[in-house]
């Protein structure tokens, strides 16, 4: 890559594509920071602070001004960076460009690609044990016993946002936005095939992005 460019990744794709995995790779093998917009959110939800205050305590939601001011508070624009959970609306997407552009960085808006059809079912058939926290998948991953953890016996139990109505929701949300981000970014657009090996996945996001700047 050229040392002289300051690159800014940013991952696009369904709930459940494997962003989160894919920036954690790309973080651990490149060093770029890597900006995760639920984390930042979360941590800015502490008692005391106003936002804590207006969602907690008087039930607004966290909306595109607040999304704004907390990655301004986090951002210097001084290095390479990667950038998961932001935009999800169309004011995201160009208010994120434009202070990408202010900063001089060169943008490549990472999409996962996914056949979402396969994606409810890989999703939905997600469990977890509560006690150790251990994930299992009844279609790829299953325990040995139906409905117990292999580490404790436990009773396995499934999130509540990976039901197929709640998850279907999800990507309804995402695919109503999906279009006019990419249009945002038209030019700037890098698709990888979400559908692969994990390990397929990274190294072509490795070879797309990284050894090509």
């Amino acid at each position: 890559m050229n040392k002289q460019k300051k690159l800014a990744i940013i991952m696009l794709g369904a709930p459940g594509s494997g962003k989160g995995t894919q920036s954690e790779y790309l973080e651990k093998n490149t060093g770029f920071q890597r900006f995760v917009m639920s984390d930042l959110i979360k941590k800015e939800l502490t008692p005391g602070t106003e936002l804590y205050d207006r969602v907690f305590k008087e039930g607004i939601l966290v909306d595109d001004k607040d999304i704004f001011e907390i990655t301004r508070k986090n951002f210097d624009g001084k290095s390479n960076i990667i950038i998961d959970g932001l935009p999800r609306t169309l004011d995201q997407a160009y208010w994120l460009y434009g202070v990408l552009m202010n900063h001089h960085y060169e943008i490549e808006l990472v999409f996962l690609n996914v056949d979402e059809k396969k994606l409810i079912d890989r999703i939905t058939h997600r469990y977890y044990c509560p006690k150790c926290h251990r994930g299992y998948n009844t279609l790829v991953l299953p325990s040995k016993v139906a409905g117990k953890c292999d580490d404790d016996n436990e009773t396995l139990i499934q999130r509540e946002d990976d039901t197929k109505e709640v998850f279907t929701e999800r990507l309804k949300t995402f695919d109503e936005v999906k279009e006019v981000i990419l249009d945002v970014y038209k030019g700037d657009v890098t698709e990888v095939n979400g559908d692969q090996d994990i390990l397929k996945v990274s190294q072509d996001l490795m070879s797309k992005i990284i050894m090509r700047n």
